[in-house]
C-alpha cells in the first residue's frame, strides 16, 4: 500500500474522531446552556470589568469589596441604559406605528389605482379574519405558548442571577481558581500551563475590550446619524447595533440594516440612504482601522478563519455560539502559539514563570 494512502487514511480517521468529539462537545454545551451560557458570559464580563476592579483595589478597597462594587457599577450602568432605552421606545413607538399605517394605506391605494388595478374588496380582504376565532381555534397552542413563555422567563431570570454571581466570584477568587486548576497538572508542567493561561487570558481580555470599543463606536455613530436624520427609536436602534457588533464581521451590518429599514418606513428613502452610507463607512473604518489596531494586536486570527468560526459556532450553538466561538478559538490559538514558542504580544513574560509567588 502506498505511503501516501496510509498517511491519508491516518489523517482521515483522526480528523473524523476530533470532529465528532468537537460536535458532541458543542451539543453538550447547548444541552447545559442554563449553566454554560452564564459561565461564558461571566468570563467575558470578568475580562471587561477586571480593569475597574484593579483601579478600585489601588484606591484601597479590599478585593472582595472591589469585586462587588465593580459588578454594582456595571449593573447601574446597564440598568440606566435599559431604562432610557425603554422610555424612548415607549415615547416614539406611536410615531413608528403611525408611519407604518400610512405606508399600508398608501400601498393599498397604489394596488387599486396603480398598474395592477386590483379590486378594492380584494385589497381589503387582507384584513379578513377574527382574532377571537383565531384564539378559539388555537386554544391549546395559546396555552402551551403561555407555559413556554413562563418557563423561558424563569430560565432567563435564573441565568441572569447566576451570571451576576459567577462574575462576582471570578473577580474575587479568579486567581485562586486558576491555581487550583494548574495544580491538577504535573509539577514540571505547571509553569508552562500558567504561561499558556496568561497568554489565553490576555487574548480574551484584549478581544473583549477591543470588541466593546468597536461596538461603542458603531452604536454612537448610528445613534448620532439617526438623530440627525430625525428617525424614531434612536436609542433602541443604537443599542441594537451596539449588541450586534459583538458578532464580528456581520453583526453590525445585519443589525444596522434594521436601523436602515426603520428609517425607510418611518422617515424617507433619502434618510434611509444616508443611514446606509454611514453604516457602510463605519464598517470600513472598523475593518481597516479599529479591528487591526484595537482587536487585531490581541487576536491573531485571519478574517477567513473568523468567518468559518462564526459559521460553525452559529450551527452548533445558535446566536450564543456565534458570539462565544471567536474568543474561544482565539484563546485556543494563543495557547497553541505559546506551546510552539511563538512570541506573545507586549505585556506578557516571554518565558514561563517558575516560582509559585509569581503565579500567585
Amino acid at each position: 500500500m502506498p505511503q501516501v494512502l496510509k498517511d491519508a487514511a491516518g489523517w482521515s480517521w483522526r480528523l473524523l474522531a476530533v470532529g465528532f468529539f468537537l460536535m458532541q462537545l458543542g451539543l453538550l454545551y447547548q444541552r447545559l446552556e442554563l449553566a454554560t451560557i452564564p459561565l461564558s458570559v461571566a468570563i467575558l464580563l470578568t475580562a471587561l470589568l477586571r480593569p475597574i476592579q484593579v483601579r478600585l483595589e489601588r484606591l484601597g478597597l479590599p478585593r472582595s469589596a472591589a469585586a462587588v462594587v465593580t459588578v454594582l457599577i456595571g449593573l447601574i450602568v446597564l440598568g440606566g441604559v435599559a431604562t432610557y432605552v425603554v422610555n424612548r421606545a415607549s415615547a416614539e413607538y406611536d410615531q413608528l406605528v403611525t408611519s407604518v399605517d400610512q405606508i399600508v394605506r398608501d400601498t393599498k391605494h397604489w394596488l387599486v389605482t396603480g398598474p395592477l388595478h386590483l379590486q378594492q374588496s380584494t385589497v381589503d380582504g387582507v384584513n379578513v379574519g377574527s382574532l377571537q376565532d383565531l384564539l378559539r381555534g388555537n386554544q391549546s397552542q395559546v396555552v402551551s405558548g403561555v407555559v413556554d413563555a413562563g418557563k423561558k422567563a424563569f430560565e432567563t431570570l435564573t441565568a441572569i442571577v447566576l451570571t451576576i454571581f459567577l462574575t462576582v466570584f471570578l473577580l474575587y477568587d479568579g486567581p485562586q481558581v486558576w491555581r487550583w486548576l494548574t495544580a491538577l497538572f504535573p509539577t514540571d508542567r505547571r509553569a508552562l500551563v500558567d504561561h499558556v493561561g496568561d497568554r489565553m487570558w490576555h487574548t480574551v481580555s484584549g478581544y473583549v475590550t477591543g470588541t466593546f470599543l468597536v461596538a461603542t463606536f458603531h452604536g454612537l455613530v448610528i445613534g448620532v446619524t439617526l438623530a440627525v436624520v430625525g428617525a424614531p427609536l434612536v436609542a433602541p436602534l443604537a443599542v441594537l447595533v451596539f449588541i450586534g457588533a459583538f458578532i464580528p464581521l456581520i453583526g453590525a451590518i445585519v443589525f444596522g440594516a434594521v436601523a436602515v429599514l426603520v428609517t425607510l418606513v418611518a422617515d424617507s428613502p433619502t434618510a434611509a440612504v444616508v443611514v446606509l452610507i454611514v453604516l457602510v463607512i463605519s464598517n470600513q473604518i472598523e475593518g481597516h482601522v479599529l479591528q487591526p489596531f484595537v482587536v487585531g494586536r490581541h487576536v491573531s486570527l485571519h478574517p477567513m478563519g473568523i468567518a468559518i468560526t462564526l459559521a460553525v459556532g452559529a450551527v452548533l450553538g445558535g446566536l450564543p455560539g456565534a458570539i462565544f466561538a471567536v474568543p474561544l478559538v482565539a484563546a485556543v490559538n494563543a495557547a497553541v502559539a505559546t506551546i510552539r514558542g511563538v512570541p506573545g504580544p507586549p505585556g506578557l513574560p516571554a518565558e514561563p514563570r517558575e516560582d509559585e509567588e509569581a503565579r500567585t
